[in-house]
C-alpha cells in the first residue's frame, strides 16, 4: 500500500473523490508489511463514515508470498466490517499474483465465505482456472497497457473470456489504467509503455466487452451494471 503517511483527511479526500466518480469500492493492494496494522483501521473508519466499500487484494509479489494464517487473520478481522465489499453475499477477495499459493484458498474460501477473483496473469487464464482444483471464482487480468509503442487491444481479454465462459460464465475483472512506467533497479525494471490514447481507448474496449467488473489500477474498482449509466 502507498498509504503509509495517509492521514484521515487523505482517506476522506480520496474516498469522496471516488464516490463522486461513481466508483463502488477500493481494492486495497497489500504486500506483506507490518505497517498494514496501522493503516487499515483508518481506511475502514473513513469508509464507514462515508458509506463506501473496501476489499482486499493480497500482493504476493511485492515482499514475497502471504502466509495463509496471516491472510486468515485479516479476513477474520475485517470481513466483519459492514463496509467490506460483498458480491452476491460473499466477501470479494483478489490478489496480485500468488499462483503457487492457490491451494491456500481452498480452506480460506470455505472458512470466510470468500468470492475469490485472483490476478494470476503470469500464468494465463486457462492454467489459472485449473489451480487449486478450480478454486478461482473468476479472474482478474493485469493486462491494462499496450506493449511498447503498440495500440491497446483486447487479445488478452478475449482469452480470459473464452476460458471463463467455458468454466461456467465465471466473472471477469477487466483492468483499466491511464499509463504505466516503472524504474525499479532492484527488480531490473525500467520502462515506459505508451499511454497517449490509452485512457479513452481502454474505456471504449470496456464498453464494447461489458465485463461484470472493472478495476482502475491500482486502487479503484467499479462494478458494471449494463442497465445503468456509470459515465
Amino acid at each position: 500500500m502507498n498509504a503509509e503517511n495517509y492521514t484521515m483527511a487523505d482517506w476522506q479526500t480520496d474516498i469522496q473523490a471516488a464516490k463522486d466518480a461513481h466508483i463502488d469500492a477500493f481494492a486495497l493492494n497489500m504486500a506483506v508489511d507490518s505497517r498494514i496494522a496501522q493503516i487499515l483501521p483508518t481506511a475502514f473508519e473513513v469508509a464507514y463514515d462515508k458509506k463506501f466499500s473496501l476489499f482486499f487484494s493480497f500482493d504476493y509479489a511485492g515482499n514475497g508470498p502471504w502466509k495463509a494464517d496471516d491472510v486468515a487473520a485479516l479476513l477474520e478481522q475485517y470481513t466483519a466490517s459492514p463496509v467490506y465489499y460483498l458480491h452476491k453475499g460473499q466477501y470479494l477477495v483478489s490478489t496480485f499474483e500468488g499462483p503457487n499459493q492457490a491451494e491456500d484458498w481452498i480452506d480460506l474460501k470455505q472458512k470466510y465465505n470468500v468470492f475469490f477473483i485472483p490476478d494470476w496473469s503470469s500464468i494465463g487464464a486457462k492454467p489459472a482456472l485449473q489451480l487449486g482444483g478450480g478454486v478461482a471464482d473468476g479472474l482478474f487480468s493485469w493486462a491494462a497497457w499496450p506493449w511498447g509503442p503498440q495500440d491497446m487491444d483486447t487479445y488478452t481479454d478475449a482469452s480470459y473470456y473464452q476460458y471463463l465462459n467455458e468454466s461456467g460464465t465465471k466473472p471477469y475483472i477487466m483492468a483499466v489504467s491511464p499509463w504505466f512506467f516503472t524504474n525499479l533497479p532492484g527488480y531490473d525494471k525500467n520502462w515506459l509503455w505508451r499511454g497517449d490514447d490509452l485512457w479513452y481507448d481502454r474505456w471504449v474496449e470496456v464498453l464494447y466487452n461489458q465485463p461484470e467488473f472493472v478495476e482502475i489500477i491500482s486502487c479503484k474498482f467499479i462494478k458494471l451494471d449494463v442497465k445503468s449509466s456509470f459515465i
